[in-house]
């Protein structure tokens, strides 16, 4: 018998004891009733995202738990995900770097970033990347910034000659400032490619410092966007995936131009909506509608939800406690549905470091009528999961279980 089932990737929601919610973690200091009642009613236990000891990103979190095969992973590259969750088809000899808008300040030895997110700037972006524009870099080479969410743009690269075998300036979440990196050739064909990076760097920082936008931010006491920094250079890529191979019709419930991107390059069907974002205001509520609505035409849909990633990057445990809780509750209309319910993660972020962590995801999957609890009353979180009747397993193990269970 074929079954249906929503999937829930929860970005982020693993996380580490803090001291402010009494050595708990956020998940285990939210009140979430739902989750619970599905967990000792169903199954829960621990997922390694990637592999044992790995600290995954959300591409590479997000697109294990989508299907890909992990012999695949090293070419899913973040570049093209975020050019196509913007809409923008790369062409042949182009190459996808994924950008942030970033506070840099002048430092004895470069410069310095201050905030890798510009304060989460979510207002002014494109007039910032219309300050760029189509940008020629010489020998042929251009380069154009589009903006898609937040602090979060892509950045495409074209021309004769270029290589996507090259060094991030973006130093990484660190815990605090860093200086801002020189792109490197990482094999002699990249050269070129590393050159043209540091040169548009170098035009965005001249051109936004002074950009009335970031006047304007100053003024208001708030930080500036006045540089990019970029990661993940990439070209176009196809990749298989083991959903697609098996024939089952996936869609994806999205606010995260990320994840929309992976969606699209996979093939399946991306659904947005203005009410979807990827922020805290997402309206979680609306997700769960249109992800049973979206089951009438599809056998797995993923509701992706961001804003517990970006709390915890943020370090507000409290926060995420919080909006835990309002996503419990928005999931109540689930178990009534009669199709399996699953929830689970791309990675682990911890809110004391506000980094990414190798930390195994909590993973609940209920399938009704729910008579494969362990008879118990269970608070689903980081270590009651440590004792839960699901295995340990990788996401690619638990996909093809999910895909088991669904009748492929």
């Amino acid at each position: 018998m074929r079954r249906r089932c929503v999937l829930l990737l929860i970005d982020g929601l693993g996380d580490l004891p803090v001291d402010s919610l009494g050595g708990l973690t956020p998940l285990e200091a939210a009140a979430t009733p739902n989750l619970d009642r599905l967990a000792s009613r169903g199954h829960y236990g621990l997922l390694d995202p990637v592999g044992v000891g790995e600290v995954p990103n959300t591409h590479s979190g997000s697109g294990m738990l989508f299907g890909v095969f992990p012999s695949d992973t090293d070419r899913l590259t973040r570049g093209p995900v975020e050019a196509s969750g913007a809409g923008r088809s790369l062409q042949a000899g182009e190459i996808a770097v994924r950008a942030n808008f970033a506070t840099l300040e002048h430092h004895t030895e470069g410069w310095l970033v201050r905030d890798r997110r510009a304060g989460r700037i979510s207002e002014g972006t494109e007039e910032l990347a219309e300050a760029l524009g189509e940008v020629e870099l010489g020998d042929g080479v251009y380069a154009s910034l589009q903006p898609t969410d937040q602090h979060r743009c892509v950045l495409v690269l074209g021309g004769p000659g270029l290589d996507p075998s090259i060094s991030d300036t973006d130093p990484g979440d660190q815990g605090g400032s860093s200086l801002l990196r020189r792109c490197k050739p990482l094999r002699p064909e990249a050269e070129r490619t590393a050159g043209k990076i540091n040169r548009f760097v170098e035009l965005a920082l001249a051109r936004l410092e002074d950009h009335p936008v970031n006047r304007k931010r100053r003024a208001a006491g708030l930080l500036p966007a006045n540089g990019i920094i970029t990661r993940g250079a990439g070209a176009a890529f196809q990749l298989d995936n083991v959903l697609r191979e098996r024939g089952i019709r996936t869609a994806v419930i999205a606010g995260c131009n990320t994840v929309r991107g992976l969606a699209r390059i996979l093939g399946f069907t991306a659904v947005s909506d203005p009410r979807f974002t990827a922020t805290v205001e997402t309206d979680l509520e609306a997700k769960v509608a249109a992800a049973l609505q979206a089951l009438e035409s599809h056998d797995l849909v993923f509701v992706h939800v961001k804003a517990p990633d970006l709390l915890a990057h943020d370090r507000k445990p409290r926060g995420k406690r919080d909006f835990l809780e309002r996503l419990d509750l928005a999931l109540s209309p689930l178990e009534a549905a009669g199709v399996i319910v699953g929830l689970t993660a791309d990675h682990t972020t911890d809110s004391n470091s506000g980094t990414h962590t190798s930390d195994p995801v909590p993973t609940l999957l209920y399938v009704p009528p729910g008579s494969a609890g362990m008879g118990e009353s269970v608070q689903f979180g980081e270590r009651s999961c440590r004792r839960g009747n699901l295995p340990r397993q990788s996401s690619h193990e638990f996909v093809l279980r999910v895909a088991e269970l669904m009748g492929f």
